[in-house]
């Protein structure tokens, strides 16, 4: 029953697919504030109010109060802001009640509004910068501005972009094999496939993340990475480097469909990290944190032996995260500095194989390609996006200068439950203000 329950939870939290069948109401989220819930006060918390490394994702709403407390309940390492300067973030008219007002038609055909829209995907924090300022900013529900807050699938794009300035600077080869740089999956379902159908999720491997059931992929490799804890009994691996190399070869051929698979971007940590003999931390330290400016450290999530969820690990504080996006946004540049080559944001923006995408049964996001750890819309704006199960979101908009980050704990995880909404509300924010 355990491990039934443990499926239910946690391949809610780390599949992207189709959307569920029957979907339940949502419950309100004003039932749910954070600064109201009591979870983990007093000393000790009363049984009833501990959340803990075993149950935040088994009972709602738990995972509230985690998302942004990640690691007091697994181990963690630091990505370090340096010593540096805080870097500017320019503020410009404060909008918010302006574009909380705005209204659109939702995928239900009901209009509503853009606060509508935050409460309905259970927002925690939204900010959104135009023409490179700050005009929205908001900490909804009694989240705490100054905690970092899990990432979960956005850690992805951050992983992609890295693999993909890499490659730019020679040090990566995207057409060499996998088994180049990590001789260890030799015997695995990744012999044959090249770096680049790994950042492009179109290695063919025999992994499913499949809904409410127990037997799973996803399941085991949440229990290698320390996700969900592992029965007293189980006799699966309980480390990422043991369990990668047992995942067999798929039944199709390498490079011909997108089927969105989380240990693909566990395997490019693990190219990423040999390539450049650094961990993922490191990387993100050296290359964007310090740079950026950022106002605070980050951290990434670990498994038993210390390695890093490159898929799902991140946690950041939401202007660090606009930092970040604004950056891309800016081809790279930001805080005087020129931080990511505008080739590498030219190379991702510029999309994949869309015939390829609808293999993955993703009818919620019509029109869309998946290229290097990034969901590219190809709207008319050119706007992409990085999307975390639970309702994380960065969205970029070159044409209108526009920046959306938002940092959610949606009861339910799959973006086809929060995608729908998020496309009509990114298009009425874009037609506002063009």
């Amino acid at each position: 029953m355990m491990i039934k329950r443990l499926a239910l939870a946690t391949l809610g939290c780390l599949t992207l697919s189709s959307a569920l069948a029957n979907t339940p109401e949502v419950p309100d989220p004003a039932l749910y504030r954070l600064d109201q819930l009591q979870l983990m006060q007093g000393f000790p918390p009363e049984p009833d109010k501990r959340v803990t490394a075993g149950n935040y994702l088994l009972n709602f709403p738990n995972l509230r109060w985690a998302f942004h407390h990640m690691r007091e309940l697994r181990p963690s390492r630091a990505v370090t802001r340096g010593s540096g300067p805080v870097s500017v973030l320019p503020r410009g008219d404060d909008r918010r009640a302006e574009i909380e007002a705005l209204s659109f038609i939702g995928p239900d055909g009901k209009t509503g509004n853009f606060a509508d829209y935050l409460d309905g995907t259970y927002a925690d924090a939204t900010l959104i910068m135009h023409n490179g300022k700050v005009i929205y900013e908001a900490y909804h529900q009694g989240m705490p501005e100054q905690n970092p807050h899990i990432l979960w699938s956005v850690t992805k794009s951050f992983t992609g972009l890295l693999a993909t300035q890499l490659i730019h600077e020679g040090l990566l080869d995207p057409d060499a094999p996998v088994t180049r740089y990590v001789p260890e999956l030799e015997n695995s379902g990744w012999k044959g496939a090249t770096v680049q159908q790994v950042l492009n999720m179109t290695a063919d491997i025999a992994y499913n993340e499949v809904y409410g059931d127990p037997q799973s992929d996803v399941l085991k490799y949440a229990m290698a990475a320390g996700m969900a804890p592992a029965p007293h009994d189980y006799p699966g691996q309980l480390t990422l480097t043991d369990y990668l190399p047992g995942i067999a070869a798929g039944p199709g051929e390498h490079g011909r469909d997108f089927v969105y698979r989380t240990v693909h971007t566990e395997v490019l940590g693990w190219i990423v990290r040999r390539a450049s003999n650094r961990s993922l931390a490191e990387l993100i330290s050296q290359r964007l944190w310090q740079p950026l400016g950022a106002e605070q450290d980050a951290y990434l999530l670990l498994d038993a032996i210390g390695t890093e969820w490159s898929g799902a690990g991140l946690n950041v504080t939401l202007r660090d995260l606009a930092r970040f996006a604004e950056m891309l946004r800016n081809q790279g540049q930001f805080n005087g500095q020129q931080i990511v080559a505008p080739e590498v944001i030219a190379t991702i923006t510029a999309g994949a194989d869309r015939e390829a995408f609808k293999a993955s049964g993703r009818d919620f996001m019509p029109g869309f390609s998946y290229r290097n750890q990034w969901w590219i819309s190809h709207d008319a704006d050119g706007s992409y996006y990085a999307m975390g199960v639970h309702g994380q979101l960065i969205h970029i908009n070159p044409t209108t200068s526009t920046v959306v980050v938002r940092l959610s704990s949606h009861p339910y995880a799959s973006s086809a439950v929060t995608m729908p909404w998020t496309l009509k509300a990114m298009a009425a924010l874009a037609d506002h203000l063009r």
